[in-house]
């Protein structure tokens, strides 16, 4: 989990410095971030998953050898509940990551998101991560937390990777507020 600063800029000079240089190498390369309807993006989609079947351990094969289904997500009725999706494009408007997300009243959770292989090494996966961090802070007024996944079960790189990003390991206690 990620507590989100009250302000982006605080929340980015707290990554480690590499991940904010993979950033920046990112938006150098002309590589640009904005929410997305998943349903517009299907084949760019079945590219990325398809471009390596490894990622932290062997793929689905669901993922690397079935093209997405258009997804159904109801449409948000209030600012508290939503299904964004966020994708990072090269500068000639391809798709080289994406991410499936689920804010939850005070959580945003990053439920999915991959790049592109050939793609990584320009900063494709940092970017998308801090810009829904970004778009979590200015966006969700409501969102405080942004939560990825299991740090305890983590590989070494990916707890690396989180770390980096400022995900941290803690024990929570959901309380329903009905």
């Amino acid at each position: 989990m990620c507590k989100l600063d009250a302000d982006y800029d605080s929340y980015f000079s707290s990554l480690e410095s590499s991940a904010r240089r993979n950033v920046r190498k990112a938006l150098r390369k002309g590589y640009s971030f904005e929410s997305i309807n998943y349903n517009d993006h299907l084949d760019d989609i079945y590219e990325i998953r398809c471009s390596t079947s490894i990622r932290q351990g062997v793929m689905d094969a669901n993922y690397v050898n079935e093209k997405p289904k258009p997804n159904a997500d109801p449409k948000p009725s209030n600012g508290s509940h939503n299904y964004p999706y966020f994708g990072v494009f090269d500068s000639n408007r391809k798709l080289v990551a994406y991410a499936g997300c689920i804010v939850a009243g005070e959580l945003l959770e990053l439920s999915h998101y991959f790049g592109h292989r050939d793609y990584q090494n320009d900063g494709i996966v940092p970017l998308l991560i801090t810009e829904i961090a970004k778009r979590s802070i200015e966006g969700y007024s409501g969102v405080k937390y942004f939560v990825y996944g299991s740090y305890v079960n983590s590989s070494e790189t990916l707890a690396r990777f989180k770390k980096k990003l400022m995900f941290k390991p803690y024990h929570v206690h959901w309380i329903l507020n009905e």
